[in-house]
C-alpha cells in the first residue's frame, strides 16, 4: 500500500521485552494505522529509567527529522508532547493519555505535586499544537481546546474475544470452584486503589468465601484475554482514568465489570446488564461482587463495545492528521 502519511511517533509508553504490556495499546493503534497507509518510526523516551531521557529525546527527534522527511509528529502523553514540540519543522499532534491532564492521585484521592505539574504543563502545551486528541469530555474541558478530538483508544476485537472459561482457568492453573475478581494493574500504582479492592473482597467473603483476587501486571497483551476469560468480574475503583483499556477489554470478552465513575466509563458501559458503576466505598463494591457471583452470567458487552474497534479509532486519527497538516 502506498504511504498516506509518514509519521514520527514520540512516546514514553512502548512495549519492551522487559515489560511487554507497557504501551501495548499504543503499538496496537500504530499497527492498525499502518494498515491504513501510515508509515511510522518511533522515538521511545524511557522516562521511567531517567527523566533526563526527555531532554535527550529532544535531540533525538531533531536528529530523526534531519535524517528523514516526516509529515508530522504523533506524540503520546504530555511530556512526550513537549519533546516533540521543541521543533517547528513539522506539525505536532498529541494524544493526552489521562493523568497528564487529570493529574496523578495518591491513595487518599488527592492530586500529587507531580500530578499538578503534569496538568499545568499539558494545559500550556495544548496551546501550541496543531492537533489534540483526548480520551474523554472531562479531559477536553480541562485542556480548554474546543477543537480537541475525543477518541478513546480502540480495542482489538480479534485479540480480546470470549473464550472457554474452564479451559482458561486450567491453562492458568487456577483453583477449581473459586470465584475470581480480576485486577490487571500494578498494586503499587496508588490511583488504581488496590487497597479498596482488597477491602471490598474481604467484606464480600462473608457471603462468598471462595472469593479470590486475580492480579497481574506487565504481561503481553496477547496473553491478557486468557485472564479476562478466566475471571468472574473486573474490578476497577480508580481515582482517575481517561478511557480505561481494561474496561473495553473486559467488555470485549463479555466479562461483568464493577468500576468507579471515572473518565468515559459511563459511555463505554452504556446499559450493559451485569456492569456497574459504583461509589468508592468498600461495602457498596462488596455488594456488587456478591451480586455478580450469585448471578453467574456473562454480559453482552461485546455487542456494545464493537464501535470502539481499532479500525474505528484509526479512522478518527487520520482525520486529526489531515486537520493538523492543514493548520501546519
Amino acid at each position: 500500500m502506498e504511504s498516506k502519511y509518514t509519521v514520527l511517533v514520540v512516546t514514553n509508553l512502548w512495549p519492551s521485552e522487559a515489560d511487554p504490556s507497557y504501551g501495548a495499546a499504543i503499538r496496537a493503534q500504530m499497527e492498525s494505522l499502518h494498515t491504513f497507509g501510515v508509515d511510522y518510526d518511533v522515538v521511545f523516551v524511557d522516562g521511567r529509567a531517567s527523566r533526563w531521557n526527555y531532554w535527550r529525546g529532544i535531540f533525538e527527534v531533531r536528529r530523526r527529522l534531519a535524517a528523514r522527511k516526516f509529515d508530522l509528529i504523533y506524540a503520546h502523553f504530555g511530556l512526550s508532547g513537549w519533546v516533540a514540540r521543541f521543533q517547528r519543522k513539522v506539525p505536532v499532534v498529541v494524544k493526552f493519555m489521562g493523568d497528564d491532564v487529570l493529574g496523578q492521585f495518591d491513595w487518599r484521592g488527592r492530586i500529587t505535586l507531580m500530578g499538578r505539574f503534569y496538568q499545568i504543563s499539558s494545559i500550556v502545551l495544548a496551546r501550541y499544537l496543531e492537533g489534540v486528541i483526548v480520551m474523554s469530555q472531562e479531559m477536553k474541558q480541562k485542556l480548554r481546546r474546543k477543537d480537541a478530538c475525543i477518541m478513546p483508544p480502540g480495542v482489538n476485537l480479534e485479540v480480546f474475544r470470549p473464550l472457554d472459561r474452564d479451559e482458561c482457568r486450567r491453562s492458568l492453573g487456577l483453583k477449581p470452584g473459586r470465584k475470581y475478581v480480576f485486577f490487571p494493574y500494578d498494586p503499587a500504582v496508588a490511583r488504581k486503589r488496590f487497597d479498596l479492592v482488597q477491602e471490598a473482597v474481604k467484606l464480600a467473603r462473608a457471603e462468598v468465601p471462595e472469593l479470590e483476587i486475580l492480579q497481574v501486571a506487565g504481561i503481553a497483551q496477547q496473553k491478557l484475554p486468557v485472564y479476562y476469560n478466566a475471571a468472574d468480574m473486573l474490578l476497577l475503583p480508580s481515582q482517575a482514568e481517561g478511557s480505561p483499556n481494561a474496561v473495553k477489554e473486559a467488555m470485549a470478552v463479555n466479562l461483568p465489570i464493577i468500576v468507579a465513575d471515572v473518565g468515559d466509563v459511563r459511555e463505554l458501559i452504556g446499559q450493559t446488564e451485569g456492569c456497574y458503576i459504583v461509589a468508592r466505598e468498600a461495602p457498596v463494591i462488596a455488594e456488587k461482587i456478591v451480586e455478580i457471583c450469585r448471578r453467574n452470567h456473562r454480559t453482552n458487552g461485546r455487542e456494545w463495545i464493537a464501535k470502539w474497534s481499532l479500525e474505528g479509532a484509526a479512522s478518527k486519527v487520520l482525520d486529526v492528521y489531515a486537520q493538523a497538516l492543514a493548520r501546519g
